[in-house]
């Protein structure tokens, strides 16, 4: 370790994995979604449009077991075994524990190296775009070779169904080997963190009022736990309707003005939450491709971008690549790779 790497570092496999239990617009848990307009006339259950089914995991079932198979898949595609890998970046979300977090229960069920690094990325839903960063930078450096990045969502355990948002939530795994060279090569990413919105977007133990009532969510052992919510003012008009909608594409638009690309050459993968914002991204940046499951498996929060590009991998025909997520705190991020025979000759880096 500590020789710095020359060649370019990339992609070099993908995997996913999803429950096989499908939940419908009809299914009863979604009769106490409320109604209820903010000040600005918003519903919340009226931005979150799109979906047809989403997949869950049902009863004891745990979402490491999908994480280890997304794993196990990403490492048979980039021909690796588990001895290979000498970092392991992601997130598993919601862990079992407060802390330690569930990736390494993964390392220990993939029976990775001791000497493998383990890094949990806590930055919903930026989780799998900061992991390949990190990944890329410690690669760059010499500091490591090959990096595992594995993210998975068992939100549907988590919500409070009276919330507009839980209209779309999945669950599912996904995961990437990076490393030097891979089918796409990492070039630039841009960000912006928006702390002022610190609080819009959250989970923790809430009350919410169910049939009048105040209801909190509960485990088996009827221990309070955690459940996600937007604020009905700030939250949705704020973030999701200006920061979110409106700077996202711009966001992204200048990562592109750095190498001379428009829209039309990339292939996209953004946060899959809603039609709503994702309509608006699409119109504002006119991507070759627009990759998406949303109908198919619903929001998979941090594991929507791994998910979308191994599902669909083969099928990918543009030469650049671009990731774009927003995230609670409030921040976005937005990472561009290329195909090995196409990367710009400048790379403007870290600006």
């Amino acid at each position: 370790m500590g020789r710095r790497i020359n060649q370019a570092i990339g992609i070099q496999g993908c995997g996913y994995s999803v429950p096989p239990h499908i939940r419908r617009n009809d299914d009863p848990i979604f009769h106490h979604i409320k109604k209820a307009v903010n000040s600005r006339g918003v519903a919340e259950k009226d931005l979150f449009i799109g979906l047809r089914e989403r997949r869950y995991l049902n009863g004891d079932e745990q979402l490491e077991t999908l994480m280890i198979e997304a794993a196990h898949l990403a490492l048979l595609q980039a021909r690796l075994a588990p001895e290979d890998i000498d970092r392991l970046y992601g997130y598993a979300s919601v862990s079992p524990y407060l802390t330690p977090n569930a990736l390494y229960a993964i390392h220990r069920g993939l029976k990775l190296s001791e000497r493998t690094l383990v890094v949990p990325i806590n930055s919903e839903f930026s989780n799998f775009l900061i992991s390949v960063i990190q990944a890329w930078e410690a690669i760059a450096v010499g500091h490591s070779r090959n990096a595992l990045i594995v993210c998975g969502t068992n939100w549907t355990k988590y919500m409070d169904y009276t919330q507009g948002h839980a209209l779309s939530i999945g669950d599912g795994a996904g995961a990437v080997v990076v490393g030097p060279g891979g089918h796409f090569v990492l070039v630039d990413y841009a960000m912006q963190t928006l702390s002022e919105q610190y609080g819009t977007m959250t989970m923790q133990t809430r009350a919410s009022i169910l049939h009048g009532r105040p209801h909190i969510l509960v485990d088996k052992q009827n221990i309070p736990i955690p459940s996600y919510e937007i604020n009905s003012e700030e939250g949705l008009n704020q973030t999701f309707l200006v920061s979110a909608m409106h700077g996202l594409p711009q966001m992204v638009h200048i990562l592109l003005k750095r190498h001379g690309l428009a829209g039309r050459k990339i292939a996209l993968v953004t946060h899959q939450a809603s039609r709503v914002l994702m309509d608006h991204w699409e119109e504002s940046l006119q991507p070759k491709q627009y990759l998406d499951t949303l109908e198919l498996f619903g929001n998979l929060t941090l594991a929507s971008y791994p998910v979308n590009l191994a599902y669909h991998f083969s099928n990918i025909t543009a030469d650049y690549l671009v990731f774009a997520a927003v995230g609670v705190g409030y921040h976005q991020v937005a990472l561009l790779l290329a195909r090995p025979h196409c990367v710009p000759s400048k790379r403007a880096w870290f600006r």
